[in-house]
């Protein structure tokens, strides 16, 4: 493949064996479109300003057609059905570029790439080195003998394994159909006593999943030895026309005979024939997207065929889905079989399935009579304020039955028939499931049991149901728990003692059976019990024939007793045992809307509430406990924005699809830029072609109102000076904090940060195609990277804008040009520090009767002490030990601090001296952890 040395090369890859897959950029299974590639290709993504919202990232990459092979229309093309909107597309580039179209982890045995010794990540951001034959993956392994460098991929290869089997591969290239490709590898059989055939493998698969071609190469027989020498092994091959994903690797020429390991080193794929291996360099990645539409153009009298199918990233995909509250959206996210919301308006004759999955459940009544059941029933407890939910809106609905809580026949009632809708208990009810119910019982601990949710057969003894069954009451004791049978008869009473929940107020209570541990668990709000059961005490498929909400209800004689009074709301069923964590976040979600979760935790529920499966990348924020999540009705990008205010952070998503986010601390601890652009290349500076600085009034601010989002009061910070200079200008923020000093505390970071112009640049143009020493630079760039802008006016001072990304803009065409424009915003012109513990040791022991010190100097004493300061001499002996005392400083002067009276005791060098402590017991190392804005920590 022939080089050009000042330019790299570039992937550009679309999969149309994929789908969006629920945000996720594949690392395997492209076609390569590059040569497909006409005009200019563009992406861009960020945001204008540091305050607005990110806007999601887009691209357009024009392709020739003239085959129609990206006609979605084309029946008889390649990727016939397989055009598709939504599906992944990327570009990435190698700098410097090589032949070795692999990534420098594979191509090294793992010298290089950054992966550790040990176990082979499968991750889709780890080294896809993949095997068939290795039960656990693999292994980058150190080796004094490696064909090159120090370590090597180890793969294991058990007796028995059929020929053909992959030892080694990876499926990460994307293949050019009509490419011819070389693979070569290096490989040894380590296992002494032992013989493997293997050859070097070469196969490309269709868009549906077939072989398109299949080649190996010679065959080379491994003789294990602990000392075994490295054998060549290459196969040439020519990708079919209807390529849509390639493997290159190692396979088994013969079914194996024994169990070996076989290791690989020194392995390069490369269009053409063989040349000498080569370490690739590294593969940055430019765009991953997925393609929106593919608009289509034919000319010269419908002759030439051209499509340029417009991407988007995963922001846009977020952006189309709009969220529940907390509670049903984390009932959705366990891929609930029914979720009865019991929300339904008044006078309703059934409850519809909010799923979406089962039929309504019909509102039916004993043989005595009714009781209605009334729907549309505010949220409301004993407890006002502790006794209530606020994850879901409600409404709710009340049960009215008569005699709640007693044993007691020939009482009117009303329930919800599940039978009616074609459920009866459990899918499989010896398979992973969950119950779960909200509830509110208002009438005292009952004298028998207030059944809620029932199910059991027909079988009967003296007229009475006494076959298998599964209920959900609340026992003579106040206890909330379940009560299972098999079909055998054995019972089993599961009333764990977690509190009396017959309080009137609303209480979440679960029920579920984990079929891999014999257990069946009844939880009550955040805290859950097991027990073991044996295979009688659990209903078997089928053997439960009606089941309902209310009572205990015996649908075929009609007849109900242990009714339930008073209000229910989201009746569930889960096809899995809900973990712990699970159970937790349902609760959480329930009963608080997850308040006091931190932001980086908050960012990823939304992720996954918004079903996205792709990769991410988020720090963990400074704002450790949020107001309640607010976000049921907004889309996931929205309601992804508004944490990200609360924080003051960012996010966006990266070159390589992933979605990050970055917490406030991310900008004040880059307090040195990564690159330096300016004219003065001996200086490390690289250079630019144009720059348009703007003094930018734009997020010119003196009048700041942050709103707390959980409560709507609303903080005020304001600069009378900048009102003064500039006018009145207003900032307005929602931010969720749950604590006001916080809310308090945006707000005058806000009026700080902006109630003076700043200095932005609209316009940072890098032209890496001109000045290839700019290509790892503008490669490696991202969203938030903090750049240094010089400005050297003729006859005056240099200018220096300390500045960080916000908006890549890249345009690449078929000519070989590559421009990069970079918009920036104002770093903060002033540092942070934080109060911490001033503390540090002595350099030279101190004498009794010294009236000085010399002290160690260090970053926690950093600051000059005042006159008359207190300080500790060997604080860690404890107030009024002998030995520790206390100090007046007179002054200090660098290291020398002069006393205002003589030390009553010695010291030798290197004792603790520090300021003094709020609490005796505590050691000044204890605020170190925080102490990271930068090198100074403040004493007062």
């Amino acid at each position: 493949m022939a080089l050009n040395p000042a330019y790299p090369v570039v992937e550009t890859a679309w999969g149309p064996y994929w789908t969006c897959s629920g945000g996720e950029i594949p690392p395997d299974r492209y076609v390569d479109v590059g040569g497909r590639t006409l005009g200019q290709f563009t992406a861009q993504r960020g945001r204008q300003y540091e305050l607005d919202q990110v806007q999601a990232g887009t691209s357009t990459l024009p392709l020739s057609n003239t085959d129609g092979a990206l006609d979605p229309t084309n029946a008889a093309g390649p990727y016939a059905g397989h055009v598709l909107p939504f599906q992944p597309v990327r570009r990435r580039a190698q700098w410097p570029p090589t032949p070795n179209l692999l990534n420098q982890a594979q191509a090294t045995g793992g010298d290089v790439g950054g992966q550790p010794l040990g176990a082979l990540s499968t991750a889709d951001d780890g080294p896809r080195i993949l095997t068939g034959t290795d039960p656990v993956g693999g292994q980058l392994v150190a080796s004094g003998t490696a064909w090159q460098g120090g370590t090597v991929i180890a793969m294991a290869v058990p007796a028995g394994a059929a020929a053909g089997a992959w030892v080694c591969y990876t499926a990460q290239p994307a293949v050019r159909p009509g490419q011819t490709y070389t693979v070569q590898l290096r490989v040894r059989n380590v296992s002494p006593g032992t013989s493997v055939q293997v050859a070097a493998g070469f196969r490309t698969l269709t868009v549906e999943d077939a072989a398109a071609t299949t080649a190996a190469g010679t065959t080379a027989t491994l003789t294990g030895s602990a000392t075994a020498a490295w054998t060549y092994i290459e196969v040439t091959a020519t990708a079919d026309p209807a390529s849509s994903g390639l493997q290159v690797g190692v396979q088994l020429a013969a079914a194996a005979a024994a169990a070996c390991t076989v290791q690989v080193d020194g392995w390069q794929l490369e269009a053409g024939a063989a040349t000498d291996w080569v370490q690739p360099g590294v593969w940055y990645p430019i765009m991953a997207q997925f393609t929106e539409d593919w608009p289509a153009q034919w000319t010269n009298g419908g002759t030439y065929g051209t499509v340029t199918p417009t991407g988007v990233d995963a922001l846009a995909l977020l952006s189309q889905v709009t969220l529940d509250d907390p509670l049903s959206a984390e009932i959705k996210s366990h891929a609930p079989r029914f979720v009865y919301k019991l929300d339904d308006p008044s006078g309703s004759a059934a409850v519809a399935d909010s799923a979406g999955n089962c039929q309504p459940v019909p509102v039916a009544n004993s043989k005595y009579g009714p009781s209605p059941i009334t729907f549309g029933t505010e949220i409301t407890a004993a407890d006002t304020v502790n006794g209530i939910f606020t994850g879901a809106p409600g409404p709710v609905a009340t049960f009215t039955n008569p005699n709640p809580g007693q044993s007691i026949f020939g009482s009117a009632c009303t329930y919800l028939s599940l039978t009616q809708a074609g459920i009866t208990g459990p899918a499989d009810p010896t398979a992973a499931w969950t119950r779960m119910v909200a509830f509110r019982y208002p009438y005292g601990t009952p004298a028998g049991a207030a059944e809620i949710w029932m199910a059991a057969d027909n079988r009967r003894a003296n007229n009475i149901l006494a076959g298998a069954l599964l209920i959900l009451a609340i026992n003579d004791s106040g206890e909330f728990g379940a009560a299972t049978g098999g079909t055998g008869g054995q019972n089993l009473q599961m009333f764990p003692p977690l509190g009396n929940v017959a309080d009137g107020n609303w209480h979440l209570g679960f029920v579920g059976h984990d079929p891999d541990t014999a257990t069946m668990w009844v939880g009550v709000d955040s805290a859950s019990w097991e027990w073991n059961v044996t295979a009688d005490q659990v209903p078997t498929p089928g053997s439960l024939t009606m089941d309902s909400i209310g009572a205990f209800v015996d649908e075929k004689a009609r007849y109900t007793y242990a009714h339930f009074a008073g209000d229910l709301a989201f009746a569930c069923e889960f096809p899995v045992s809900l973990s712990v964590t699970a159970q937790e976040d349902l609760y959480r979600s329930w009963k608080n809307s997850l308040t006091g979760e931190s932001t980086d935790e908050r960012y990823a529920r939304i992720l996954r509430y918004a079903g996205y499966t792709g990769p991410s990348d988020l720090q963990t924020g400074q704002t450790t406990a949020m107001g309640p999540a607010d976000f049921g009705g907004q889309d996931a990008v929205t309601a992804a924005q508004g944490v990200v205010d609360t924080e003051g952070g960012a996010h966006y998503v990266d070159g390589a699809g992933t979605v990050a986010f970055r917490a406030r601390s991310a900008r004040y601890n880059a307090t040195t830029p990564a690159f330096v652009f300016g004219e003065r290349l001996e200086a490390d500076e690289y250079p630019y072609e144009d720059c348009q600085p703007d003094y930018d009034s734009t997020h010119l601010g003196n009048v700041v109102q942050v709103t707390q989002t959980g409560t709507g009061q609303v903080f005020t910070a304001t600069d009378p000076a900048s009102i003064a200079a500039y006018f009145p200008r207003t900032i307005t923020r929602d931010v969720n904090a749950a604590d006001p000093n916080e809310c308090q505390d945006a707000a005058s970071y806000i009026r700080s940060r902006y109630k003076d112009p700043a200095m932005r640049i609209g316009t940072l143009r890098l032209h890496p195609s001109a000045h290839p020493a700019l290509w790892p630079v503008c490669l490696t760039l991202e969203q938030g990277t903090r750049v240094r802008v010089m400005r050297r006016p003729l006859g005056a001072p240099a200018i220096t804008l300390e500045q960080f990304v916000e908006n890549l803009n890249w345009t690449m065409d078929d000519r070989g040009e590559a421009v990069l424009v970079l918009q920036t915003s104002p770093a903060d012109t002033t540092p942070y520090g934080v109060i911490s513990a001033w503390h540090t040791t002595l350099a030279l022991p101190a004498a009794a009767g010294a009236t000085s010190l010399t002290i160690t100097p260090g970053q926690t004493c950093a600051s000059l002490l005042p006159p008359h300061y207190t300080l500790w001499l060997a604080p860690e002996l404890g107030l009024g030990t002998p030995g520790r005392e206390a100090v007046s400083v007179l002054h200090q002067v660098g290291d020398v601090i002069t006393l205002n009276s003589p030390l009553q005791h010695s010291y030798a060098a290197g004792e603790s001296v520090t300021e003094a402590l709020p609490d005796d017991t505590a050691t000044p190392e204890q605020w170190d952890g925080s102490s990271t804005f930068d090198s100074t920590a403040f004493t007062y």
